[in-house]
């Protein structure tokens, strides 16, 4: 049940094959209900009564989130053994399946009709299946990726292209430090490599900020509008790896083009 309902365990446990083949009075209840009970106490162990029968609470549900409109309400839920033994009702009224792939719902609802057919022959039967409704916001999201990804390509090339302006800029400006450097020693690709770690560093303290930035504000957007988020570490990884790299793509052009710089003419600049 908690696989295919979408239900999580606080506290205690779920049902076991025990509780199934033993009748045993347990009970799990969500938290509306084990707050109504039990008022901030744990309710695992203890005893309620439904109908004047009682029940174990072996564990605690969270509480699944409904629409605006609705109302939570206290949900407790017994093993169907039991509950048949009790009133005598052997009916099932739903059956819930969930395959391991999505790809594999529809032939497995097919399979789940065969079977149903075969041994109940004159019952009739209902299937529904939110395929449909999972694959359009599977296509949403994978739309909405390749959207941000491409945003992300050009800002990075329009980062790049920053970047190598800034460099150029510097190269131009410090001509005559250069000369100096390359009069007292300094070899072409210590030059080089100069101005290709300045570009990493300016790349790294723009892509740290960049990734501080949007973790802010999707934290402020995910709360105000109560969505799901959790920060990705390899993801945050991959994006300043990637500003690193272009940012030193960028520089390459111009530290080149300061490494080769004579030093009279750079010296005579001044």
């Amino acid at each position: 049940m908690l696989q295919t309902s979408g239900y999580r365990m606080q506290e205690g446990r779920f049902f076991t094959e025990g509780d199934f083949t033993s009748y045993r009075p347990v009970a799990v209840i969500n938290q509306v209900l084990a707050a109504q009970l039990f008022e901030g106490t744990s309710p695992v162990g203890k005893v309620l009564y439904a109908d004047r029968q009682p029940y174990t609470v072996v564990g605690v549900i969270l509480t699944k989130p409904g629409s605006e409109e609705e109302t939570l309400e206290g949900e407790m839920f017994i093993p169907m053994s039991f509950y048949s033994a009790l009133t005598g009702d052997r009916d099932v009224g739903a059956i819930r399946l969930r395959p391991s792939r999505l790809d594999d719902l529809e032939a497995m609802e097919e399979q789940a009709e065969q079977l149903l057919k075969q041994r109940f022959p004159q019952s009739e039967f209902y299937l529904w299946n939110n395929a449909d409704d999972i694959q359009e916001q599977h296509k949403t999201l994978a739309m909405a990726s390749k959207g941000l990804a491409a945003v992300g390509v050009i800002s990075l090339l329009v980062g790049g292209v920053g970047i190598a302006n800034i460099m150029i800029a510097a190269v131009t400006e410090r001509t005559c430090e250069i000369g100096l450097k390359r009069a007292i020693g300094a070899t072409q690709q210590e030059i080089m490599l100069q101005f290709i770690l300045e570009a990493t560093l300016l790349s790294v303290v723009g892509g740290t900020v960049a990734i501080a930035t949007v973790h802010g504000l999707t934290v402020v957007v995910a709360d105000t509008f109560e969505l799901p988020y959790a920060f990705n570490l390899r993801i945050a990884s991959l994006s300043l790896g990637a500003a690193v790299l272009v940012g030193v793509g960028a520089s390459f052009v111009p530290a080149l083009q300061a490494s080769r710089l004579d030093p009279v003419t750079a010296l005579r600049s001044d």
